[in-house]
């Protein structure tokens, strides 16, 4: 059986909404990204094909391939598409609930 999440990225400052669909199926994950940052539409070209979910929230951050190959095209440190990648695959993969995430700065 196949499932698939949606997730809506609003980065912040850079303005470069993203879009990420992640597909789990017969024990892999796939990701889809629909933005407009020149960044994020380099992963497809430095991820893995077929990403085991459980690699894909591997510990310790250096070994992660998710913030590996992010490391090697977006721009800035605090970009969050690698952790709403990361979160995106434990919904898709059933290994976690979707639930929103948010950064504000309101205190």
């Amino acid at each position: 059986m196949s499932t698939s999440v949606c997730m809506s990225v609003d980065p912040g400052v850079c303005r470069f909404k993203t879009k990420i669909t992640t597909t789990y199926n017969d024990g892999v994950v796939q990701f889809e990204f629909v933005t407009d940052c020149p960044h994020v539409k380099k992963l497809p070209g430095v991820m893995k094909e077929g990403l085991d979910p459980f690699e894909a929230l591997k510990m310790p951050f250096c070994t992660n391939p998710v913030y590996d190959a992010c490391g090697k095209v977006l721009a800035h440190s605090a970009c969050p598409i690698p952790s709403a990648m990361i979160k995106s695959v434990e919904a898709a993969a059933g290994l976690g609930l979707k639930r929103p995430v948010r950064f504000d700065f309101d205190c």
